[in-house]
């Protein structure tokens, strides 16, 4: 995360995150069914609650997806959609694991958050309120005021879902939102909370993204522009001999920056960098934003969790970038940098697979070890010096250094993110 000049330099750490995912609410969760070799993909005609798509997706089960409870959260619930319901849901679960409770803010605490460009919550619950309006008694004002006393000032604000998060955090502080081409699965809303720390802007700011509903209309364009998946069998996974295209899926996800010497709980991980840049292709993007982390972090990487959501181009892509990059890792001469990736297990939730990722990634330090690549069979022999996971965990050491790498889908995208994160927490007044 290259700083502007005369920008402070603040040692950041990671102190929450939440998931919201087809293995169910909560980061472990999630990295357990990876270390298990769960998937979690149907089809169009699945019996559960995968959508009726042409490709294989992976969908939440939103039955457990709760609404917190108060007189104002009941009055917000008649406008929240889902991403609303899914975003304060795992920007609650980031901020109890901080062991903030959104009651007090004791310093200057924002909200940035990764969202698709979609209609706003009132798109989708104004025609439902009109079906219910033709059966009600109530004049037409005094039912307005009753089901949506906030109509107006909800209209207002600029990221409604930023809105339902800040009501859930107690953060009075900047509420913006990121998307559209330089989201890059959401780094692009982390290299900005990133930037509002180390300006001095803020000291606590919570990234929340959630991909936008799965649908057959939202995900044709990119289909065209990079072929989905049409099987999730052993094979198709990231990275293998056989993939066939980008394996679909939904979720949400949270992650609580701070910087350390202001930090409410302890440091889950070191946040050493973050960078989005688009350029004429994604390999170059790509290259540019991996160069810009590893040059700002002063670290080299000792495992990579990539983006690997199984395209033929995009796999290669960043397979060249950041082997081309990472010389032989961490595993002795001859070795290749350790690589995972949870697109096997639950597809590409796109604005905010790479939040899913930095949580994942979090939690791997935390438990010294990386989950497998699911679906994945025979790493393809032209990706040379590729070291996947495969089967089970691979423990890590104490001083682990991560770097993730994301993407906007297709091969047309034209920006790339990367990230760096490391095991121990930050100690001194500064970093390189």
């Amino acid at each position: 995360m290259p700083s502007e000049p005369g920008t402070r330099h603040v040692p950041v750490v990671v102190t929450g995150t939440g998931v919201i995912s087809p293995a169910g609410l909560g980061t472990a969760r999630l990295w357990e069914a990876m270390a298990a070799g769960k998937t979690f993909f149907g089809t169009g005609d699945h019996d559960g609650p995968a959508p009726a798509l042409p490709w294989p997706s992976a969908a939440v089960d939103t039955s457990e997806i709760g609404w917190p409870e108060g007189r104002s959260w009941a009055d917000a619930s008649k406008y929240a959609n889902q991403s609303a319901r899914w975003a304060v849901a795992v920007a609650r679960q980031a901020l109890e694991q901080a062991g903030i409770d959104g009651a007090v803010e004791d310093v200057r605490g924002g909200t940035v958050m990764a969202v698709g460009s979609s209609g706003d919550e009132l798109s989708d619950v104004i025609p439902r309120l009109a079906s219910r309006f033709r059966k009600d008694p109530r004049p037409l004002a005094k039912f307005l005021h009753d089901e949506v006393p906030d109509y107006s000032y909800i209209r207002g604000i600029p990221s409604q879902l930023g809105q339902f998060v800040s009501m859930a955090s107690g953060f009075r502080g900047s509420n913006v939102a990121a998307y559209g081409e330089a989201a890059a699965g959401g780094t692009g809303a982390l290299a900005l909370a990133a930037r509002l720390l180390e300006s001095g802007e803020l000291d606590r700011v919570l990234v929340v993204g959630v991909g936008a509903p799965l649908s057959v209309t939202s995900m044709a364009a990119f289909d065209q522009d990079d072929p989905f998946g049409t099987r999730a069998t052993a094979g198709a996974g990231p990275f293998d001999t056989d993939r066939a295209g980008t394996l679909v899926g939904q979720g949400a996800a949270a992650v609580l920056l701070e910087r350390a010497d202001l930090a409410r709980g302890p440091a889950l991980a070191r946040f050493l960098g973050c960078e989005v840049l688009a350029a004429a292709d994604a390999e170059t993007a790509s290259a540019l934003a991996v160069d810009a982390v590893l040059g700002a972090s002063g670290r080299a990487p000792t495992v990579w969790w990539a983006h690997g959501a199984g395209s033929p181009h995009l796999d290669a892509v960043e397979a060249r970038t950041v082997l081309g990059r990472t010389g032989t890792g961490a595993g002795g001469a001859g070795a290749g940098l350790p690589v995972t990736g949870s697109k096997g297990t639950i597809g590409n939730a796109f604005e905010c697979s790479a939040l899913i990722d930095t949580a994942l990634t979090v939690e791997s330090l935390g438990r010294r070890e990386l989950p497998p690549i699911g679906l994945l069979r025979r790493a393809d022999p032209l990706l040379a010096g590729l070291d996947p996971v495969l089967g089970e965990p691979r423990p890590l050491p104490a001083d682990a250094t991560a770097l993730l790498t994301a993407f906007n889908q297709g091969r047309g995208a034209s920006a790339a993110g990367a990230v760096v994160l490391a095991a121990e927490p930050v100690t001194g007044e500064a970093r390189t």
